[in-house]
């Protein structure tokens, strides 16, 4: 079967890596013809500028969570199969609380976490030294580490991906963007590129993130994504990167107002949700200099004897389905979509799961995530 991937970031890199190299020990699948498409270089957008936080750590829907904890584990096999490369970081999250009512959420969160079997322990402040030596913690604070949490690069993760796909025999298109998709009748057909190219495909699947809904519309088929160019839109946000730092943390740290995790070149990966007010489409310069400015004071206040600087600070646009649950499964005929916002986490096991979809039919753990479904997901 000719199988087109749209789209490079995480999601459609490991489903390329998994199409065309079944697991180890896993089922026999028919082998395909697989091209992948992507208008920058894999990882480029969304992926690449990210938090890339894997994690399972909501506990309010236990199947969402569970469906989130495998997708943990495959990350694990996923690497041990590229040798433990360093862009996958699994060295765990450290969090807290100040406030009374701050506290008494977390440590909620803490108890429900726990009931379903997740690695949360309650810490003291010598022991977040020993864990987080460079950052500065309140005497008073309630203090969380969750030991499997991690992070991944993720443009050199789907790199890594991308190519090993095509040491595999994919074909990757790359630098050209898919403008439209096309059809034979009800059938979706392949797409066309920007430079008048048609690709044609058996099946089309697309992994375009936040751009999937311009290009499913040009077949007539909807996404429930909420939109990013909408003014206050939560899709959009900033991250800012520091210069390399000998003052960097080892883990995952997430403070009271601020988000910190070390980046692939040495320094820190800064982002905070409340500095993402109004920095959609129209965001102007002096605005993204501000956050950026806004999130070094706060990680100065963090880490006191931080020594870098910020170097850029990058929009993120994140694929955000309106009911905050993945978007996965077939639209029409000859067409799959898969799309989420929890891409990072949830990328390796998706991969497996739609790959078995495609050759094997229905799967009983994707059944709750269509597109289609007529009731929304209560919101994880």
């Amino acid at each position: 079967m000719r199988v087109l991937v749209v789209g490079a970031g995480i999601v459609g890199a490991a489903l390329a890596d998994r199409l065309t190299r079944p697991a180890a020990g896993g089922p026999a699948l028919p082998a395909h013809e697989v091209t992948v498409v992507e208008g920058e270089e894999p990882g480029a957008g969304t992926s690449g500028t990210s938090y890339a936080w894997i994690n399972a750590n909501d506990p309010s829907d236990p199947s969402y969570h569970r469906f989130r904890t495998a997708a943990m584990s495959a990350w694990r096999d996923l690497a041990a199969g590229f040798g433990d490369p360093d862009w996958y970081r699994p060295p765990g999250n450290v969090t807290w609380a100040t406030t009374d009512d701050a506290k008494e959420r977390l440590a909620d969160r803490v108890a429900r976490l726990t009931a379903l079997g997740y690695a949360a322990d309650l810490i003291g402040p010598g022991q977040v030294g020993e864990l987080e030596p460079h950052i500065r913690v309140p005497g008073d604070a309630l203090i969380v580490h969750y030991p499997d949490e991690g992070h991944v690069h993720g443009g050199p993760a789907a790199r890594a991906l991308a190519g090993r796909a095509r040491e595999s025999g994919a074909a990757l298109v790359t630098g050209h963007r898919a403008m439209r998709l096309t059809t034979d009748g009800d059938r979706v057909t392949g797409v066309r590129l920007d430079d008048g190219r048609d690709l044609d495909a058996d099946l089309t699947i697309c992994a375009a993130g936040w751009r999937s809904p311009k290009l499913l519309a040009t077949a007539g088929v909807t996404l429930p994504l909420v939109d990013p160019s909408e003014p206050g839109s939560a899709a959009p946000c900033l991250v800012a990167i520091t210069s390399a730092s000998q003052t960097v943390v080892n883990g995952l740290v997430h403070a009271p107002g601020l988000s910190v995790r070390q980046s692939e070149a040495g320094g820190l990966n800064l982002e905070a949700d409340d500095l993402d007010a109004g920095v959609d489409e129209s965001a102007s310069p002096e605005l993204i200099r501000a956050v950026g400015g806004e999130l070094h004071a706060r990680a100065r206040a963090l880490i006191p004897h931080l020594n870098a600087e910020v170097a850029e600070v990058r929009r993120c646009v994140r694929p955000l389905p309106v009911d905050g649950y993945p978007l996965i499964g077939f639209q029409a005929p000859g067409l799959y979509t898969v799309v989420t916002h929890s891409g990072i986490t949830l990328a390796p096991h998706l991969a497996a799961l739609v790959a078995q979809e495609i050759d094997g039919g229905p799967s009983p753990l994707l059944a709750p995530y269509r597109p289609d479904r007529a009731d929304p997901l209560p919101r994880p």
